[in-house]
């Protein structure tokens, strides 16, 4: 192949080149006699004939920067009439003649090998963009224009590249609809289930029998996604209210445990003031009994002489004495019982302060519990959704195998040439081995009825031929 592009292109470059040659000389010896100077006269030829070149150059350029102009290809085919034009009437005039032929064909050759380099080169950069769209054969058109026409116009609208693929998609849609009519009669566009309908009804928009059928399922794998998504949004949104629940009865116990704090203080403020308050009026009574002692002592030596009075005053000074004594006892003891307060407050707060910890801990327990259960749940959604989705893959699996499988039985019996009264006693047979393990007995006359679209009677002898093809042999 290589040597083969090597000789099309010297081949090619020789007939431009003598084409090129054969035409500058042509019209510069016309534009002499055409009253141009011997430096125009040379000029003139390059600028008729390259002008070819240099328009489909440039046109090959904008094209390749995906900016065409097709006035520059245009501006070049009117270049192309004008030097077979000049070159034709170089010598004799515009008459059909051998000598006028002979100088017109070279112009033309020119133009042949520059329109198949263009060609060349335009297909060379469409193949590796990947926009080389594989064209409909002529004789198709010829045959049968109505059918070729939608498939022409289903590979320019959904941009199908191969006329082969489109071939294809529409002999496999063809094939489903037979099928279609088969199982459900005349009139199964009426009672083919939508999702059966799809292929035929998504045709339009370029998706194959296969694709069209995927649809449903692909609808059910993105609702589950979305499902699960949406569980965990919602799982998420119920941890974060449970963080913010714990984070506001952590804060209620930081408040509690403040409010103990502040008692506590108060309660040791009070018992200093109690304290300080019976300290003062000890020294009080001790300064009124020193007093009381200092004027007992000048009545004594004042009175010597009276002294029934100073034991009277004796004895009242030791029932005062007594009376201070028992004061000051109380006074401790209320100080002390003050401070056994005081101190029962604090393990009380301390006690307090435990709770509140064991609770933040059980709630911060709870909280890691839940998180972990939302997680648990969250993977067992995700597995099932997964299972979902291998457990439609199969079904499709399956479906796509059947119709494989009911694809070529038709087709075996296509080339076979059986009449419509074996061909449905064939598909019979092939339902009962495919739904009843090969029991004719155990598919009713009523759904051979139903899916033959029959009489009762001839649905009872479509089932006893089935059941005579599957004794003989018949595995569908």
């Amino acid at each position: 192949m290589p040597a083969l592009y090597a000789v099309a292109a010297a081949a090619g470059l020789l007939v431009g080149v003598i084409g090129f040659a054969a035409s500058y000389s042509t019209l510069e010896a016309a534009a002499l006699r055409w009253g141009f100077g011997p430096t125009l006269a040379t000029a003139f030829p390059i600028g008729v004939d390259a002008s070819i070149v240099a328009f489909l150059a440039l046109d090959l350029v904008l094209i390749h920067r995906r900016t065409p102009w097709p006035l520059l290809r245009l501006s070049a085919h009117v270049m192309t009439a004008v030097t077979i034009l000049l070159n034709a009437s170089a010598h004799g005039g515009l008459t059909f003649s051998s000598r006028t032929l002979s100088h017109a064909v070279m112009p033309v050759l020119f133009v042949i090998g520059v329109e198949a380099g263009r060609r060349l080169i335009v297909r060379a950069a469409r193949l590796a963009e990947g926009h080389d769209v594989e064209g409909v054969p002529a004789h198709r058109w010829a045959l049968a224009p109505w059918s070729t026409w939608l498939i022409w116009r289903r590979m320019k609208l959904w941009r199908l590249r191969s006329y082969r693929e489109a071939v294809r998609m529409e002999k496999a849609r063809t094939i489903y609809a037979m099928r279609l009519e088969q199982r459900y009669g005349k009139r199964w566009r009426k009672l083919a289930k939508p999702d059966e309908m799809l292929p035929l009804a998504m045709a339009a928009y370029g998706l194959s029998v296969d694709e069209a059928l995927l649809i449903p399922e692909q609808e059910q794998v993105a609702q589950a996604e979305r499902d699960r998504l949406a569980a965990e949004r919602e799982a998420k949104r119920a941890a974060e209210e449970q963080q913010r629940k714990v984070e506001a009865k952590r804060a209620e116990a930081a408040a509690r445990i403040a409010v103990l704090d502040a008692d506590t203080s108060v309660a040791e403020a009070e018992a200093a003031a109690k304290a300080r308050a019976a300290a003062a009026e000890v020294e009080a009574d001790a300064s009124v009994a020193v007093a009381e002692a200092t004027a007992e002592a000048q009545a004594e030596t004042a009175r010597r002489a009276a002294a029934a009075e100073a034991a009277v005053v004796q004895a009242a000074a030791e029932v005062a004495l007594r009376q201070q004594t028992a004061e000051e006892e109380q006074a401790a003891a209320d100080a002390e019982r003050a401070a056994a307060d005081a101190r029962r407050a604090a393990a009380d707060a301390v006690l307090a302060a435990d709770d509140a910890e064991r609770r933040a801990v059980e709630e911060r327990s709870r909280t890691a519990a839940l998180a972990a259960d939302a997680k648990r749940q969250e993977q067992a959604a995700a597995e099932a959704a997964r299972a979902a989705a291998d457990a439609q893959r199969a079904a499709a699996d399956a479906r796509r195998a059947a119709a494989d499988a009911e694809a070529a039985a038709l087709d075996a019996e296509a080339l076979l040439k059986l009449t419509p009264t074996e061909r449905a006693a064939r598909y019979v047979a092939r339902i009962v081995l495919r739904d009843y393990a090969g029991d004719a007995e155990r598919m009713t006359v009523e759904e051979v009825a139903a899916v033959l679209d029959v009489a009762h009677g001839t649905a009872s002898k479509r089932r006893a031929e089935a059941a005579e093809l599957i004794a003989g042999g018949y595995t569908g």
